[in-house]
């Protein structure tokens, strides 16, 4: 078994570990002996195994820094009214083609070009035929320093 993380390598190096918050999911793979994992180079979407713990951490960065996102706030004040969606950096036609349920991470709500209540798409997935879930970059900023922060004070 593997596991699939958004921390690099140097990270988990700095934190000691990787928190749990920080394993996407897992890939169950099976292995007949040693040589077979050496040289195993991908693996099937049917394999991986979200980790619940990774989607509501995510979730929960982006519904309490996502309203400091400057370019969260320049998209809503453009909107005016209505909504501004998170989407999946990695969706085919990418953020402003047409945008598959699955890549569309949460929805903020948004009145008088004010970003509102956070609602997270349960749809989404971690991990697709595109990839692993990749946050616009201040996002994805914050959620790694935040994965960093919950790795040194849980003593990892």
């Amino acid at each position: 078994m593997q596991i699939l993380t958004v921390l690099s390598p140097e990270d988990q190096i700095t934190i000691g570990g990787i928190p749990d918050e920080a394993i996407a999911g897992l890939i169950g793979m099976p292995v007949n002996n040693p040589g077979d994992l050496a040289r195993r180079e991908g693996f099937s979407l049917g394999e991986f195994r979200p980790n619940p713990a990774f989607s509501a951490f995510m979730q929960q960065v982006i519904r309490t820094f996502g309203p400091d996102d400057l370019e969260l706030q320049e998209a809503a004040r453009q909107q005016g009214d209505g909504s501004v969606g998170v989407i999946d950096l990695r969706t085919p036609e990418g953020p402003m083609g047409r945008v598959p349920v699955e890549d569309i991470i949460g929805i903020f709500a948004v009145e008088g070009g004010k970003l509102g209540s956070y609602h997270a798409n349960d749809k989404h997935l971690v991990f697709s035929a595109n990839g692993l879930v990749q946050l616009p970059p201040s996002l994805r900023e914050v959620h790694i320093r935040e994965l960093k922060r919950l790795g040194v004070s849980q003593g990892q």
